[in-house]
């Protein structure tokens, strides 16, 4: 009997396994050709940033090590004080661009590769909580077809390394628990460590990470120590690898985060600390916070600020000044209250959605109308998901892991940065992007997918939910971008 069943049941596995290829196949090679088209037809003065972020990678081309601040790098920011290793890749990674093609299209189908490795480690983030496969097409069409992903995916922008590691130190630290893995927990620890060195907003994410794994494991602390030798001591290969890129990697940190406290007394000092006022102000950004800065300390008056917001060179940025200024100056005369946190939570979430679901860059493209609704209405199905299905214990404990993650760092996000934001510039829309919660992205829609998919139970059902919302995503991605779009998007840079 056994030797029949046997045969059976790969059938079976095999059937299941080919049923579950062709759909992820199909998605990701749609995937690839549609950031294929926005890496050759978009302009670069389209994409969040990609100017400062192309010319930065550049000028780290031309060095070996780290460069120095220049008159030649003042007008893109800082090029020391500041987390580097994505410049510094991308910079190594351009010296080999023999294909005759651009720099900027060179650099930009890098950074697609960087989120086909994204979308890689989100799905094995899933396969540690369940085998479905309708759980799993649903997973990649959602990763695959979020607009601003999409759009993100194809430009030059350091979100993409942090969105990769991002999601890479959230699956090795969930495999881990999984396996009890010292490697698994080593190579969580390596990417955390390469994270922080990419970008700053990476550190909470480390510190959650990090709680997270004491929470977890506080009945192990003290075997911690012993552990940690027997590690080291053994003399293979992988375990030589991951303890030299982790004392490397914290050697760097301490050398970027701790000078900088050290020297500036912040971990991410502004320019105008680590250069003279009158060089900083070269810099887009450092300009417009300066000059706001200056008008709502009294420093300067209202036409004196205006008149120096003239001066700015990006047409942006200078624009965004001025509203600045004259935005604070309407709320200071007119006594007007701000949003406390309860409005602001809810005016976040509508903000972020369209931001997500659309396009927030230099030209603006935010989701609205029906379409923003029915994400709404998949959000309440993974609330009620969650409420109704969710267990403490549930497979390992791990989707409270990751609800906790996303959660605290949201928590973090809406509260520790934007409306800090929004109190200090008066503002509510300043600095609120879309992109900017992409780091638990992976954990935000692995738990959506998976709890969604248990709220039913019959295949057919879940067969019918799984397309209806892959084609809701699906449509959402470019062809909303093609509907909405106007030829200020587009600017072939074969040209």
């Amino acid at each position: 009997m056994r030797s029949f069943c046997k045969p059976v049941n790969d059938l079976f596995a095999r059937l299941s396994y080919e049923r579950l290829l062709w759909p992820v196949t199909l998605l990701l090679v749609y995937f690839g050709l549609r950031l294929l088209f926005f890496a050759v037809a978009i302009s670069h003065y389209v994409p969040p940033d990609e100017v400062t972020h192309y010319e930065l990678c550049r000028i780290f081309s031309t060095v070996f090590l780290l460069p120095e601040n220049s008159p030649e790098t003042y007008s893109y920011g800082l090029v020391t004080n500041i987390p580097y290793l994505y410049y510094w890749i991308m910079g190594r990674l351009l010296t080999l661009n023999f294909f005759g093609i651009s720099d900027l299209l060179f650099l930009r189908l890098l950074n697609i590769s960087l989120a086909f490795a994204t979308i890689f480690f989100v799905w094995r983030m899933l396969r540690l909580l369940t085998d479905d496969r309708l759980t799993q097409i649903l997973l990649i069409a959602a990763m695959t077809n979020t607009l601003m992903f999409s759009f993100i995916s194809a430009s030059v922008s350091y979100d993409n390394l942090t969105n990769l590691l991002a999601a890479m130190a959230v699956y090795y630290l969930l495999a881990f628990f999984r396996t009890r893995s010292a490697d698994k927990l080593a190579a969580c620890f390596l990417c955390q460590l390469a994270g922080s060195l990419t970008k700053t907003t990476f550190l909470p994410l480390v510190l959650i990470l990090n709680i997270i794994l004491l929470v977890r494991e506080f009945r192990n602390l003290r075997s911690l120590p012993a552990s940690s030798i027997s590690y080291l001591r053994h003399t293979d290969l992988r375990h030589f690898v991951l303890a030299l890129g982790i004392f490397f990697g914290l050697t760097l940190n301490i050398q970027l985060y701790g000078g900088n406290y050290v020297h500036y007394r912040s971990l991410d000092p502004q320019m105008s600390k680590v250069l003279s006022p009158d060089k900083a102000m070269q810099y887009r950004t450092s300009a417009r916070n300066r000059i706001f800065s200056l008008f709502r300390e009294g420093k300067v008056s209202y036409e004196d600020a205006l008149a120096m917001a003239s001066q700015v060179g990006h047409p942006g940025d200078r624009a965004d000044t001025v509203y600045l200024v004259q935005n604070y100056a309407a709320l200071k005369n007119n006594r007007i209250e701000l949003m406390g946190p309860t409005s602001y939570l809810a005016f976040w979430v509508q903000q972020m959605s369209a931001g997500i679901f659309g396009i927030a860059g230099h030209l603006q493209m935010l989701n609205s109308g029906p379409t923003i609704w029915l994400f709404y209405t998949l959000m309440a199905l993974t609330g009620i998901g969650l409420l109704i299905r969710w267990r403490p214990r549930d497979a390992a404990g791990l989707p409270s892991c990751l609800l906790a993650i996303a959660f605290l760092y949201g928590l973090f996000l809406i509260y520790g940065v934007n409306y800090e934001g929004y109190l200090y510039y008066g503002t509510p829309v300043l600095g609120l992007s879309g992109r900017y919660i992409f780091p638990v992205l992976g954990p935000l829609y692995v738990l959506s997918s998976y709890y969604i998919m248990r709220l039913f139970s019959g295949g057919r059902t879940k067969l019918g939910i799984s397309l209806a919302v892959s084609i809701l995503f699906i449509a959402s991605d470019l062809p909303y971008f093609l509907a909405h779009s106007t030829p200020d998007w587009f600017a072939p840079i074969f040209q």
